[in-house]
């Protein structure tokens, strides 16, 4: 990395850890090429940005933290859609893999996109698995993005029971993002076969009749997806898990006849979303009544 990285690196990180809405600012113009309209915010992103700087958001540490969430998940009386939890731990040198299941996931409570799906533990190599998790582990996520509620999180080692898609033709989970604004469903965007890109399917429908909506995404990689089947119970749990903030993206999964929780999402895209058109920003923008 030469100087001129490092020294813009080491700004970033500063801005981050000690002026978040100031480095919020300049990567929405970065981005954009616009400034964030404080004063007037309209579309999808600046709300989420006036959200996350102007209003209180100290429970949105405990609900992305991907193990203090699933208490929140229980007390709203959805117990019975989370993973099983195999083990949590807050070194990977404590990790004894003899004692897992053969297929299972890895990951840390305090960032995204991290996590380790394992399908056969005979194959594994420890070594390599706990550096990746000691990276991860040791990585402030939340401070070059301005997402200043990760930096709360106790950070921990968690893994989880393996989900399947048996009953669904896919290349791997379907994932079902759910628009929530002031505990209403109004979106889902779905995703599927992410693990080959080229693949990647992905869509907007709208809820609860699930249509899709041409003209949303820039780039429309959808086939037609099909409903869910437990699409009216996925619709309930996203709004009950949403019913008191403003916006919150709910990921669920649907497989084996069962519902499946994912995470709930407060600063989607950390508030610079790009790949939705910028009418459908709007749309979505304005479906959020801020004090």
């Amino acid at each position: 990395m030469d100087i001129v990285k490092k020294i813009t690196r080491l700004h970033t990180f500063l801005l981050g850890r000690y002026y978040p809405k100031k480095l919020a600012e300049i990567l929405y113009r970065k981005k954009f090429n616009k400034n964030i309209n404080w004063s007037k915010p309209l579309d999808i992103n600046e709300k989420i940005n006036w959200i996350a700087f102007n209003t209180n958001t100290r429970f949105w540490t405990k609900l992305a933290d991907k193990y203090e969430v699933r208490e929140y998940v229980k007390e709203k009386g959805y117990g019975n859609i989370l993973t099983k939890l195999i083990g949590t731990w807050g070194s990977p040198d404590e990790i004894n893999f003899k004692r897992f299941p053969d297929r299972f996931a890895l990951k840390c409570n305090h960032d995204a996109g991290t996590a380790i799906v394992i399908e056969n533990k005979s194959d594994i190599n420890e070594y390599e698995i706990k550096n990746k998790l000691r990276t991860s582990l040791n990585f402030a996520f939340g401070i070059e993005t301005a997402e200043p509620h990760y930096l709360g999180i106790n950070r921990k080692i968690i893994a989880e029971e393996f989900i399947n898609n048996d009953d669904q033709n896919s290349d791997s989970l379907i994932d079902y993002k759910f628009w929530c604004f002031h505990g209403k469903a109004a979106y889902c965007h779905v995703v599927c076969d992410k693990t080959v890109f080229k693949n990647k399917k992905t869509g907007i429908y709208s809820l609860p009749d699930w249509k899709l909506q041409e003209n949303k995404l820039k780039i429309e990689t959808s086939k037609s997806i099909p409903k869910p089947e437990m699409l009216k119970e996925m619709i309930e749990v996203a709004e009950s898990l949403s019913t008191s903030f403003l916006q919150c993206r709910v990921d669920l999964y649907n497989c084996n006849k069962r519902i499946y929780f994912g995470e709930l999402t407060f600063t989607a895209g950390c508030g610079r979303i790009s790949n939705y058109t910028d009418d459908f920003l709007v749309e979505l923008g304005v479906k959020i009544k801020i004090p």
